[in-house]
């Protein structure tokens, strides 16, 4: 997932752990004729949307300048992708949204807030022929399908429907689309096959240009059936075409924009989870995958009921402990303080 993404990014060789929360790590590149090292710094959510108000403390006045939003969707949970998508994107735009209501609102010189709103509108500029149909996201965009692996074993038509409403979206808010698969790892790093290896190659060099400026590799495959690489501007919604059986449910939608009409299809298709029950489903499979005292077959009933209401007593110091920090996050970003 995410993590292992980061690891191959960074070179680390250490296993990745499962993200509890939102954790940071960054990674250093020399670059230029006096090998001078230019530092990334990088935030991964855990959790899935449960936690995704944690977005609000990687995004400062500071930061925004050179943020790029990764999203990564699990292709082989279709029935979660949307409502994922659509919680995230909507939690860094309500987000990016605020901070320039409050930049606009201060006592700020006129030439840095003319920047702040150029930083605004230089996404909105473009020479595409479909630029009067695009919404380009506020900051820059690169989507990864995770375990496309699972995905090719599924029919022909799952991935068809899967993989064009992917490139929808990318096209739609101005993206980058690109997808990988399970890392099956021999040891460290080294990867089970060339082809497995080419996919990570690839968003590693993605990942490094807009990290480090390193050379931009543009290669561009859209085609069902073979790995999605589709660098921001390269697709087009003629080539993208129509959403599969559209005409199918043509008679029931009430759509009045194209992404009311893909999402319509889409979930028609694969209904989706409701909020709750993402959020219940993540906090199972992380307490089954970190927790061994949730394992059933380790029941034990008496120390069970007594770590039960020790639970009870943690999760409610844990809430308010959540408020505190959402609160001085906030005092935070109102001082212009960079919280990193």
């Amino acid at each position: 997932g995410k993590s292992t993404i980061i690891h191959y990014f960074l070179d680390r060789e250490d296993k990745a752990k499962p993200t509890l929360a939102l954790d940071y790590t960054f990674g250093r590149k020399s670059s230029g004729t006096f090998s001078t090292k230019s530092t990334v710094h990088v935030w991964e959510l855990g959790r899935g949307v449960r936690l995704a108000d944690l977005i609000d403390a990687t995004i400062t006045p500071d930061s925004v300048w050179r943020f790029h939003l990764i999203l990564v969707l699990d292709l082989s949970k279709p029935r979660e992708l949307w409502q994922t998508m659509e919680t995230l994107l909507g939690t860094v735009t309500r987000r990016y949204d605020q901070l320039f209501t409050r930049i606009n609102k201060r006592d700020l010189p006129g030439s840095l807030k003319s920047k702040y709103r150029e930083l605004g509108e230089v996404r909105k500029t473009s020479t595409h022929p479909d630029k009067d149909l695009l919404n380009p996201f506020p900051l820059p965009l690169i989507i990864i399908g995770s375990k496309y692996d699972l995905l090719v074993t599924q029919q022909l038509e799952q991935q068809k429907m899967i993989c064009k409403t992917l490139r929808f979206l990318n096209h739609f808010y101005g993206g980058s689309l690109y997808v990988s698969r399970r890392m099956k790892m021999r040891v460290a790093i080294k990867f089970v096959s060339e082809k497995e290896d080419l996919l990570m190659k690839r968003i590693k060099a993605v990942l490094n240009h807009i990290a480090f400026g390193t050379p931009e590799q543009r290669v561009v495959q859209t085609e069902v059936g073979k790995p999605l690489s589709i660098p921001e501007g390269a697709d087009c919604f003629s080539n993208i075409g129509a959403p599969p059986n559209y005409e199918l449910e043509v008679s029931r939608l009430t759509m009045k924009t194209p992404l009311e009409m893909w999402k319509a299809v889409f979930c028609a298709r694969f209904p989706q989870m409701t909020q709750n029950e993402l959020t219940g489903l993540n906090s199972m499979v992380l307490d089954l995958a970190t927790d061994p005292a949730k394992d059933p077959q380790y029941a034990e009933p008496l120390v069970d009921r007594a770590r039960a209401i020790k639970d009870e007593e943690l999760e409610r110091i844990q809430q308010q402990n959540e408020r505190r920090m959402r609160d001085l996050l906030q005092q935070a970003t109102l001082d212009g303080v960079l919280i990193a």
